[in-house]
């Protein structure tokens, strides 16, 4: 009948008003409040960590290249001093390069002297993958730093005359068979380096 439509409208009515008013609904509210809330404050912290390390990496950067700068005004007799920096950076990486130690005692790459070409790279957004100034190996980009063929493990030694002992620390598309690339603070000193054939010594 009408009167019974009416009261089963009623008693629906009246039973989604005590649910919206009941302790579990303001319960659930605020939950779903504190989570958007802690779901929004956890982007933000990302997002701030995530630019002071790229501000970091920069200051490293532009350290690294200050330093290097002085050093080639100067001349050959301050090369082998480092700041605090620069040794902490080398504990670092030597750090990183133990986990490849392994692989690298067990590989059968021919060693010796050979001449190999070398090209040049920097820490230029066209020219790296990913965070420019970390190698595919997981260091910090360095001078002395050289990104190697494939059957060269990381960890190997790059021995060029005249020039100094570099590591292999990074990978390359293009760097394949007798081909290895040379890092620099800067695109214009790698592009100044251009291609060169040298005399190499390869080691373990």
């Amino acid at each position: 009948t009408f009167f019974d439509g009416a009261l089963d409208k009623t008693e629906k009515f009246s039973s989604k008003t005590v649910l919206g008013n009941s302790p579990l609904m303001s319960k659930i509210i605020k939950i779903s409040i504190l989570g958007g809330v802690i779901l929004v404050s956890s982007i933000i912290f990302v997002k701030y960590a995530l630019a002071q390390e790229s501000d970091n990496l920069k200051i490293i950067a532009k350290e690294n290249i200050l330093i290097g700068n002085v050093r080639e005004k100067l001349g050959a007799e301050v090369v082998e001093f480092k700041t605090r920096g620069e040794e902490q950076l080398e504990k670092n990486n030597k750090k990183r390069l133990d986990i490849y130690k392994n692989r690298l005692a067990e590989s059968k790459f021919v060693q010796g002297k050979r001449k190999i070409l070398v090209t040049g790279y920097s820490s230029t957004p066209d020219q790296c993958w990913g965070n420019p100034f970390k190698t595919a190996s997981g260091t910090r980009v360095h001078n002395g730093t050289m990104a190697c063929p494939p059957q060269y493990p990381f960890g190997t030694k790059i021995k060029i005359e005249g020039i100094g002992t570099f590591v292999c620390e990074d990978r390359g598309g293009a760097i394949k068979g007798n081909h290895f690339d040379r890092w620099f603070t800067s695109r214009s000193k790698a592009l100044a380096w251009g291609k060169r054939v040298v005399e190499a010594e390869i080691v373990k």
